[in-house]
């Protein structure tokens, strides 16, 4: 009987194929036009429009964008990890020269990074940060995968709304031709 069903099956998969297509297909490498045709900050993964950051989600599970999820989540923080820290430092680099500066932005406030045109909103700082399906929070009061949602104005450009991580500062590095911005640290609260 199991020599029957065997061969029954094998004979079913050979005429109908195991799903696969014996057409062959060829994608073409997508050009940097294509790139020109998105979001700057899609390049760098953070997509700001619903098409792209749609797209994203479903490809990341639903963890880009809406659905109570996503590096664009709500942050939830206990109010006494939140009152720890009341200012981000940052590093500024002029990529051309490399050189650097350091400002500190309380958190909750803004400043101009010096004389480069561009004005820094430290939204929140994250010292541990963790995101899951509810948001985003921290672990724990130590500052182990340190974050702050920032947000960059610079005159004539459209604002940069993200994320810097101290551990990481090339994920989702803010996307501009002439200055790096990186966070160093979180200034304890006194």
């Amino acid at each position: 009987m199991r020599t029957l069903l065997c061969i029954t099956t094998i004979a079913a998969l050979a005429a109908l194929g195991c799903g696969g297509s014996t057409d062959e297909t060829t994608t073409e490498p997508e050009t940097a036009s294509a790139h020109d045709a998105m979001p700057s900050d899609a390049i760098h993964g953070m997509p700001q429009d619903d098409v792209h950051a749609g797209a994203m989600s479903k490809t990341m599970g639903g963890a880009m964008h809406g659905g109570g999820g996503g590096i664009n989540a709500e942050i939830t923080l206990d109010p006494e990890i939140a009152d720890d820290w009341a200012a981000i430092k940052v590093r500024v680099v002029e990529l051309e020269s490399m050189t650097e500066s350091f400002y500190e932005i309380p958190v909750g406030g803004t400043a101009p990074l010096g004389d480069t045109g561009l004005t820094l909103e430290a939204v929140a700082f994250v010292p541990d940060f963790v995101m899951d399906g509810s948001g985003i929070t921290s672990r724990s009061a130590e500052p182990q995968n340190p974050a702050a949602r920032i947000v960059i104005s610079e005159e004539g450009k459209d604002d940069y709304t993200g994320w810097l991580f101290g551990a990481m500062p090339e994920i989702h590095a803010f996307p501009h031709e002439t200055y790096g911005v990186m966070l160093v640290e979180a200034i304890p609260a006194k």
